[in-house]
C-alpha cells in the first residue's frame, strides 16, 4: 500500500505529431456501474502534456500521493489521456478533426487485500457488494437453481473495493437462485446462498 511510483509508454502510429495531457482523477463506482472522478492534485504525471512525434512512443511518470503501508484497501485512480488539437492541421472540407480520449484505471494495491463479495437477488437484478480490500474485474455472472438450471449474464465491469453493483437479468433461475458464480479477470467465485423464489 506504500508503493508510491508507476509509468506510463504512450505511442504514437500516426503521421503527425501528438500533444496528450495526462490528468489523474480520484475514483468510485455508484452501483449502476457509473464511474465517478473528482480531480486528484496530489497524483502527479510528469509531463503532464507532452507532445509524441510520429512512430514513437514517450514514457510518462506518475507520482501517487502518499500512501500507509498499515493500510491494505486498495486506492483507485483514472488517468484521462486527452489528445490536444493540432494547430496545424487543417481538416479537409466537410470532416472535422477527431481527437482521443483514454481512461485508464490506476490500482494501489496493499499485499494482503483480496475481495469478498456478497451478493443479494432482486426480481429482475442481482446487486454484487465486494467487502473486501481489492477490485475484481468481472467478466460474467452466472445464477444457479437447485435444479441446476443457470442464467447467465455476460456483463463486464469493475468491482471496485468497497463498492457494489447492480448487474440487470432478463430472468431469475427455476426454483430461485441457490449459487452466484463471477468469472472474474482474478479468478472465480463462488458465492453460496438461501434458496430465493
Amino acid at each position: 500500500a506504500g508503493r508510491r511510483f508507476c509509468s506510463l509508454t504512450l505511442g504514437n502510429d500516426t503521421d503527425r505529431p501528438m500533444t496528450v495531457q495526462i490528468r489523474a482523477f480520484a475514483w468510485v463506482r455508484d452501483e449502476t456501474g457509473a464511474d465517478i472522478i473528482e480531480p486528484d492534485h496530489r497524483f502527479i504525471v510528469n509531463p503532464s502534456i507532452a507532445t509524441i512525434a510520429p512512430g514513437t512512443t514517450r514514457l510518462m511518470r506518475c507520482s501517487l500521493p502518499a500512501g500507509d503501508p498499515a493500510v491494505q484497501a486498495e486506492e483507485q485512480w483514472r488517468l484521462i489521456v486527452d489528445q490536444l488539437p493540432d494547430p496545424d492541421f487543417v481538416a479537409a472540407p466537410g470532416t472535422v478533426q477527431t481527437l482521443l480520449r483514454i481512461s485508464l484505471p490506476v490500482f494501489r494495491v496493499g499485499d494482503k487485500a483480496a475481495p469478498l463479495l456478497t451478493a443479494r437477488v432482486g426480481q429482475k437484478s442481482l446487486r454484487l457488494a465486494n467487502t473486501g480490500t481489492r477490485h475484481i474485474k468481472a467478466l460474467s455472472v452466472t445464477l444457479r437453481g437447485p435444479d441446476g438450471d443457470a442464467v447467465t449474464a455476460e456483463h463486464a465491469f469493475y468491482l471496485l473495493a468497497g463498492g457494489a453493483q447492480v448487474v440487470p437479468l432478463e430472468r431469475l433461475p427455476r426454483g430461485g437462485v441457490s449459487t452466484v458464480h463471477v468469472r472474474a479477470e482474478e479468478g472465480e467465485f463462488d458465492i453460496a446462498l438461501a434458496p430465493v423464489k
